[in-house]
């Protein structure tokens, strides 16, 4: 007998842009019994990852079963809430993401690159499809992503990176004990193989999954990615054992 429809909640940490905007190619392949929540984040204040982790702990369900689907940006950021225990939390999915700076040598060149009014400029289209989106997005889907990235204030998008730049959860991923799924990009640009490798070593237990698609796998290649997280959720008995 198939669970009955919203009977787990996904709950949906949007990539750096913070908006959960990107969402709606995944949204549109869930199976009806994992019902989307998205949590946004803060677009006018500049939080560190333990911060942003408080504020969006008490926004989480707290009377259904969930899962946590967190993409790029916002995966350390999941490892933190999972270490907070939330009671009806049943499993992690991380995809395209990493457990520390995914780029060690940008720190050096942080002052010179990362400056507000840098930040601001519109990025450009081929370099845009080049690290993010790949060559194969529609129109549609870069001029929604450009316009997003538009609208957020220099200054946060900067503390936003600075905390990638400067984030360590090795030990926390390495001691979770929440059920992981991690699908990584086979095409990604922005966040390459040492930090995918650096996670399968930390956690050789952990189920891995390449998928060929570039940094925005959720939203150009939801059909596979959907199917690896169902495929992931019903071996674990979900949401079956919570009906």
């Amino acid at each position: 007998m198939p669970p009955e429809p919203g009977a787990l909640t996904a709950v949906l940490l949007p990539g750096i842009d913070g908006t959960g905007r990107m969402f709606g190619p995944l949204i549109k392949q869930l199976p009806d019994w994992l019902t989307p929540l998205t949590l946004d984040y803060p677009e006018q204040e500049t939080l560190s990852y333990p911060a942003l982790a408080d504020r969006l702990f008490d926004r989480l369900p707290t009377e259904t079963p969930f899962i946590i689907i967190a993409e790029s940006f916002a995966g350390p950021l999941a490892l933190l809430l999972a270490q907070k225990r939330p009671p009806q939390l049943r499993a992690l999915v991380l995809c395209a993401t990493f457990v520390s700076n995914p780029r060690p040598w940008l720190s050096k060149l942080a002052p010179l690159v990362m400056h507000e009014w840098l930040l601001a400029q519109p990025p450009r289209k081929w370099m845009a499809r080049l690290f993010v989106t790949g060559y194969d997005a529609p129109d549609e889907m870069l001029e929604q992503a450009l316009a997003i990235h538009a609208r957020i204030p220099p200054r946060v998008t900067r503390q936003r990176l600075l905390a990638v730049l400067a984030v360590n959860v090795r030990e926390v991923y390495a001691h979770c004990d929440m059920p992981v799924l991690h699908l990584y990009a086979q095409h990604d640009r922005l966040i390459t193989t040492h930090p995918t490798r650096e996670m399968q070593r930390l956690r050789p237990d952990v189920k891995s999954v390449g998928i060929d698609g570039p940094h925005f796998l959720l939203q150009t290649r939801p059909a596979p990615c959907c199917k690896e997280i169902e495929t992931f959720v019903t071996a674990l008995g979900l949401p079956f054992n919570d009906a």
